[in-house]
């Protein structure tokens, strides 16, 4: 029998459980989302560092469609929907996120007008990452700045190549539906 595995130490293991560094729900959250994933514990704190969070009620407007970019945001808890403001009619609810999701990475590179509205559903918290605050790592840690937009690049393409396949579906639908049309 071999019981030097079954030995505990115990002075040992309350030491080194205070060794163990401390993870935030910021930096737990930041962790799981693409443009941050990449890095590590110590470039996650100094994300965090830079990070905004903000607790918003049931039907406040985290952003608003039209207004400048200026962030992306992460949810920490809660739900927020996007919608598209159509005149004359009411928001269409394009979709619904959650823990972990996040939105608005665009106004990271620019400040064009957003295109759609996000409002939170119910009580969330939510990390918002500001064009400043990524200025700001790029001047004090440029090797880190490009890694997030490396990551935020990578981010984009993939939505791109996303957005581009529905858009041939939808085109390749609309083709079937005007010869349908033309053949009654």
């Amino acid at each position: 029998m071999n019981d030097k595995a079954n030995i505990s130490y115990p002075l040992f293991e309350s030491f080194k459980d205070k060794l163990k560094p401390k993870r935030s729900q910021a930096q737990m959250v930041l962790s799981q989302v693409p443009v941050f994933s990449q890095l590590s514990w110590q470039e996650l704190k100094i994300v965090e560092n830079a990070v905004h969070i903000r607790n918003y009620a049931p039907g406040e407007p985290v952003i608003k469609q039209g207004d400048p970019g200026s962030g992306m945001y992460v949810i920490i808890e809660g739900c927020v929907g996007i919608f598209l403001d159509i005149p004359h009619q009411a928001p269409k609810q394009l979709s619904k996120l959650g823990d972990g999701d996040f939105f608005g990475e665009i106004a990271l590179l620019d400040s064009s007008p957003r295109t759609a509205s996000a409002t939170a559903l119910e009580n969330s918290t939510i990390i918002g990452f500001y064009r400043p605050d990524l200025m700001d790592i790029l001047k004090t840690k440029p090797a880190l700045g490009g890694k997030i937009l490396l990551a935020l690049s990578e981010v984009l393409a993939v939505r791109l190549r996303s957005t581009n396949g529905e858009l041939v579906k939808a085109s390749r639908k609309l083709e079937e539906l005007t010869e349908t049309e033309d053949h009654e």
